[in-house]
């Protein structure tokens, strides 16, 4: 890779797995324990605040995602308050789940979150509207695309209604 020292590797993946537990309701502080990475770390990594990760750094967030993306914090000892506010922060800051995150894109810089399933279309839209969610960057295109279509099709309209028919 270049430009990033050697034995490191690009910190999104990271990132994206520590924001995705966030969601879920995993704590730093329990993040920290389960991964043998410093608190200070965790949250300098969940805010975003760092380019590259050691190779295991990623490795151990890696290793803590695959086992605990599948189970609930409530049923693993997390306390309901602690989970209730590490959620409220992580869907405050609009970090999406382990669910939008394919496992074989996850750290591809290029690659967004699909939260919809349909994301970059305007069913995509909708059901981000409908569920709450943030909207993601294709969805926006999405939009757009209809809004440039529909405003095409009004003035088409209006065109006709405006040209007199022919004698």
């Amino acid at each position: 890779m270049t430009g990033v020292p050697e034995g490191t590797v690009p910190a999104v993946g990271t990132v994206r797995r520590l924001q995705a537990l966030a969601v879920m309701g995993w704590p730093a502080a329990r993040l920290s324990r389960e991964t043998d990475l410093s608190a200070h770390l965790i949250h300098r990594l969940l805010s975003d605040a760092l380019d590259t990760v050691t190779v295991t750094e990623h490795r151990a967030v890696a290793a803590v995602y695959d086992r605990l993306s599948a189970v609930s914090p409530g049923l693993d000892g997390v306390s309901h308050i602690a989970a209730r506010a590490t959620r409220d922060r992580a869907t405050a800051a609009n970090w999406p789940p382990p669910a939008a995150w394919d496992d074989d894109t996850i750290d591809d810089l290029a690659a967004i979150p699909q939260w919809t399933g349909h994301c970059g279309t305007t069913r995509g839209a909708e059901i981000h509207e409908r569920d709450g969610l943030p909207l993601c960057p294709p969805c926006k295109d999405a939009l757009y695309r209809r809004h440039l279509r529909d405003g095409a099709r009004a003035a088409r309209r209006a065109a006709r209604r405006a040209t007199p028919p022919c004698a």
